[in-house]
């Protein structure tokens, strides 16, 4: 803390002209000083997007005006997600998992742990905030995914852009788990309001 004190407007200086000064303290990396500009570009996330013609950019920007039609379904899952965040942010990390093909929730927030991009395109401003809990953050999205509602949104959404994602080379949108989700819940549906059944144990479509 000495050396800190009677070093601090040098070492602030050097971090301002010539980069971040570490600061040991028993021979451990105790704190770091960066210029104000330089933790801003570290700390501010829209700063990780390559480009404004980025197709993360085009997308988040199509799913949240879609998301904005949804108001009541967005606050009923709200107040269901356990992870105690937005349910967009839960819905956006969700479509990553589509828009990618990635094989489970898990990776997807494993990814947004270090992916800065992924982290904004999910709803945060800083690289400093804190992440939800990691296995409710997983259960929130495995939950919404199986919600109707939401795999109806998300599949318009997607549907009414395809130019926007086939266009973006990194993107490899998984159209075949949405059309699976959407018909199953559609099949589902269609049995609650026609049930089947009859006296002598053969399967009946009733109409209502």
């Amino acid at each position: 803390m000495t050396e800190l004190d009677g070093n601090l407007s040098e070492w602030a200086g050097v971090a301002r002209n010539s980069g971040p000064v570490t600061v040991d303290r028993y021979d451990t990396p105790w704190v770091c000083i960066v210029a104000h500009p330089t933790w801003l570009e570290i700390n501010y996330l829209k700063s990780y997007i390559p480009d404004r013609d980025h197709g993360l950019v085009a997308l988040r920007g199509a799913l949240d005006d879609a998301l904005s039609y949804e108001g009541a379904l967005i606050h009923e899952l709200s107040e269901k997600c356990e992870s105690g965040v937005d349910s967009r942010v839960v819905i956006r990390a969700w479509v990553l998992q589509v828009v990618y093909s990635v094989p489970c929730a898990v990776q997807v927030r494993e990814a947004v742990g270090y992916n800065m991009l992924w982290r904004w395109f999910i709803g945060y401003t800083l690289a400093s905030d804190t992440l939800p809990h990691a296995k409710k953050f997983i259960r929130d999205m495995r939950a919404f995914s199986a919600d109707p509602r939401v795999v109806e949104v998300v599949y318009r959404c997607l549907s009414d852009n395809v130019r926007m994602h086939t266009e973006a080379c990194d993107f490899c949108v998984n159209f075949g788990l949405l059309h699976t989700l959407r018909d199953h819940h559609t099949a589902v549906s269609e049995g609650a309001e026609n049930p089947a059944h009859t006296d002598d144990g053969r399967d009946q479509t009733m109409n209502n």
